[in-house]
């Protein structure tokens, strides 16, 4: 699945994206999706305001694509040189970056408050899966150029998303290990700004410090969620075991996923540290 994400959009020239247009795009989200986050955090959360944050986020998501797609055609001809399949590509990118990076901290209260105090509040679990789906929901539509492993990503994604809204998470049940898995992919956000960056205009050495910040993230999260995955599962086997099984079989491919991304993180990491030295080896001959 992801191979196919990432080796989809590297083939042909490559089409670079002005640092400040860049800034444009991130700015004005890291502002209104951290102001959410804040809100969400801030104030009492009931089940019914799922639907009202999923419905306003979508419009606000939707609309920020033609916002900035108009605006950056008009002031920015690095952006105009993309081609247009991979103008929206560009976008959605930066802008679920944007997202997942403001998500961030709800979803480390999250994680405490589950894994470690057992505390499962059902709104608020629900509200941040609705987050979560939004990105990728949104993308589906406006974005006409996507590998079919990514719309099935996408699709499964809205389909958890919907089963987390009728769970009752104060019941152990599998639903909950499907809310820590995704609550993980939350911390993510430096792989879909690394996948934006290659069509902006950064030196390799910025690339590189991504690429290894993404890479020791990435992995990181994969090892507590798959220990704590392991253990929650098999505490409640015996009670599941059908659908302990179903889980487990599905949650596989997207372990098998996860390992194909780390290695694309590890080799792209290789080649931006071989651009950056042969970058400052030539700078040095200057």
């Amino acid at each position: 699945m992801f191979r196919e994400r990432f080796s989809s959009f590297v083939k042909g020239k490559n089409y670079n994206l002005n640092t400040l247009p860049h800034y444009l795009i991130i700015c004005p989200l890291l502002l209104f999706f951290g102001s959410a986050s804040y809100f969400l955090q801030k104030y009492v959360i009931t089940a019914e305001t799922a639907f009202v944050v999923g419905l306003v986020g979508s419009y606000v998501v939707f609309t920020s694509y033609f916002t900035f797609d108009y605006y950056l055609k008009q002031l920015s001809s690095s952006y105009k040189s993309i081609p247009e399949d991979k103008q929206f590509y560009v976008l959605s990118n930066l802008i679920k970056s944007a997202a997942l990076f403001a998500y961030s901290p709800l979803a480390g209260q999250l994680l405490y408050e589950t894994m470690y105090l057992d505390v499962w509040n059902s709104n608020k679990i629900r509200i941040m899966g609705t987050l979560y789906a939004i990105p990728d929901f949104v993308s589906l539509i406006v974005v006409k150029r996507m590998a079919t492993s990514t719309k099935i990503h996408h699709v499964v994604v809205i389909v958890f998303n919907i089963i987390s809204c009728y769970n009752d998470y104060k019941i152990v049940n599998v639903v909950r290990a499907i809310m820590v898995y995704a609550v993980f992919s939350v911390f993510a956000y430096l792989v879909n700004l690394l996948l934006a960056s290659r069509f902006v205009q950064t030196s390799h050495l910025t690339k590189f410090v991504l690429s290894l910040l993404a890479l020791v993230i990435y992995a990181s999260c994969c090892s507590f969620n798959w220990s704590w995955q392991f253990f929650y599962l098999k505490n409640i086997f015996l009670t599941n075991p059908i659908s302990v099984t179903v889980y487990v079989v599905v949650v596989s491919m997207l372990v098998w996923d996860d390992l194909i991304l780390m290695k694309w993180l590890y080799n792209n990491l290789i080649r931006e540290e071989k651009r950056r030295r042969t970058e400052s080896e030539s700078d040095k001959e200057d």
